[in-house]
């Protein structure tokens, strides 16, 4: 991220559009890291999960509004540009859909991804804590590189693989959610990793996950989005400090209410970059299919709620 991003801002090139075949690439990687994961036991956990993403969303909701009146109050940015800036959403479905409905997208687009930064900041150090707490035990700590896959580990792999690129296509061309690559992709890799026995290892796959998402994250910077930022800086200020306390006290919930693990809960509720922290969680003994669950709820609710309170506001 930072080496793709600091070119393209350093050279003075102006912010270069994702294109969307990449961006769907990313969400079936990302379905096929978690549905890796997936096992009978992995399959009723995510079920009992249903109702905590259910109150994450309303925290997050609830939020993200609160957030986005002290914006409009404090900076005199719009009632819509607000709304979407704040929601606990992705950058591109938000910005996507905030122009559609009169936002302004640039303006979206610089707060969230300020955000986001701040997100993956925040999840690196506690996955570095995290590290400092529970070492790499045996040889993958002497020398840092996954061992080499056998050739039964390597076709069990691709046959999971080839199911999730089936599915996270279905997902992407049957489905309106915005994230429907990651779930179609989930269902197809999960079923599969279900049906086939036998240790699939994941350490290589999960550092393809993580150099694809940082470098597609990277495309967003550009010497324009500095200025931009720096013009929001106050509203970037507000809505960043409102979602960084939310997702304390959503962890915190996790962990009281629910009975979350600590690892588990601090990246489910964490507010957005979902594909980034996906791969990620996966560095981590958190649940994978917890995290990938609840932020795909939020992602969906919000979707659905933001779009219709600016709708309300507008009317």
């Amino acid at each position: 991220m930072v080496g793709v991003g600091l070119l393209l801002a350093v050279l003075g090139f102006p912010e270069i559009r994702t294109p969307p075949p990449l961006n769907q690439m990313l969400q079936i990687l990302v379905g096929i890291l978690v549905g890796l994961r997936i096992s009978r036991d992995s399959l009723a956990s995510g079920a009992r999960t249903l109702f905590p993403a259910t109150v994450l969303a309303a925290v997050f909701l609830v939020s993200g509004v609160a957030a986005a009146v002290a914006a409009v109050a404090l900076t005199g940015m719009s009632p819509e540009t607000a709304l979407f800036a704040a929601a606990p959403g992705g950058l591109t479905e938000m910005a996507s859909i905030g122009v559609g409905l009169g936002a302004d997208g640039p303006a979206v687009a610089a707060v969230h991804l300020s955000r986001l930064l701040l997100v993956i900041f925040a999840a690196n150090l506690f996955l570095a804590r995290s590290r400092s707490h529970h070492p790499v035990p045996g040889n993958a700590a002497s020398n840092g590189s996954p061992a080499p896959w056998a050739g039964g580990e390597v076709s069990r792999f691709g046959l999971i693989a080839c199911a999730g690129l089936v599915g996270g296509t279905l997902g992407l061309a049957l489905t309106p959610l915005p994230a429907g690559g990651v779930l179609g992709a989930l269902v197809g890799s999960g079923l599969a990793r279900v049906c086939v026995r036998g240790a699939v290892p994941e350490r290589g796959f999960d550092l393809l996950v993580q150099i694809s998402g940082g470098g597609i994250i990277g495309l967003g910077f550009s010497a324009e989005f500095f200025e931009t930022l720096v013009q929001l800086a106050g509203a970037a200020l507000i809505v960043n400090a409102t979602q960084m306390l939310a997702w304390a006290l959503a962890a915190y919930l996790l962990i009281w209410a629910f009975s979350f693990d600590p690892e588990t809960a601090t990246f489910a509720a964490a507010p957005g970059g979902m594909g980034t922290l996906l791969s990620i969680t996966g560095e981590t003994d958190a649940d994978l299919i917890k995290v990938a669950f609840t932020h795909l709820f939020r992602l969906s609710a919000t979707i659905v709620v933001v779009p219709l309170l600016v709708a309300t506001i507008l009317a």
